[in-house]
Parts: C-alpha cells; structure tokens; sequence
C-alpha cells in the first residue's frame, strides 16, 4: 500500500492526474446536464457541485507543484496556481455562454468555483506534510 502511495505522490504521476482531471471536468461542463443535478431550496446543487470541483482541482495541482519541487511551495506559487486555476473556471464559464446553447455562464459559478480554490488551498496547506509524509 505504500508503495501504491509513494507512485501517487510522485510528480509525473499528479502532473498525469491534474491533467486529466482538467480535461474532464472541461469536457462535463461543456457537455449537457439537463437535470442532472437539482436545485434544492436556498443552495442550488449546482453550486456545490462546482465548489467540490474546483477543491480537488486546486489540490492536485498543487499536489504536483508541492512535489516536482521537492515537497516544498512558496506563496507565489500557491497565488500562480489559484489564479491560473480561477482564470480557468471563468474561461469555462464564458465557454458555456458563447459556444453552447444548453449551458448559460452564470457569476455564482464562478463564486462558487472561488470559494472551491479558497477551500482546496486550506485544505493543501492543512495536510500536505501528512500526506506526502506517508510515502
């Protein structure tokens, strides 16, 4: 099991990870979702499901930084990968509004895709060491 950790955690496999990470959440949100996910009361799923999206976005690739760069990060770092990370959710959205007649941009997407990246960052910073230390 360790050994299946370690692999995980080298950088050329999360390099692998965050881009195909990317690459799939691009695609499903360029795709239909005609009620796929429902609106519930105060806090359209939607928004969540956005939020969880941009989390595990943010984590992997700064999982991959944290390690091509031998398990260590700067603050510029951490502020190139969350901007080019939001810069990314926003293209999405403008995606969905010009090239897509089943999906509309919407700002809350985009504060939701924010408020995902401010939660991954906390969550990398958080347990970095304790999951890169497993290896």
């Amino acid at each position: 099991m360790q050994r299946l950790i370690k692999k995980l955690l080298e950088d050329k496999t999360l390099a692998i990870l965050a881009i195909a990470y990317t690459l799939f959440i691009s695609i499903g949100l360029l795709m239909p979702s005609q009620g796929l996910l429902p609106s519930t009361g105060e806090l359209p799923i939607d928004k969540l499901f956005h939020a969880v999206l941009n989390c595990l976005l943010i984590v992997l690739w700064l999982s991959f930084v944290y390690a091509k760069e031998n398990k260590m990060i700067t603050a510029v770092s951490i502020y190139t990968v969350f901007g080019l990370c939001l810069v990314y959710g926003i293209v999405i959205e403008v995606l969905q509004g010009v090239f897509t007649t089943y999906r509309q941009a919407d700002y809350l997407d985009v504060l939701a895709n924010l408020v995902g990246l401010l939660i991954g960052v906390g969550l990398f910073r958080r347990f970095k060491d304790k999951i890169f230390n497993l290896s």
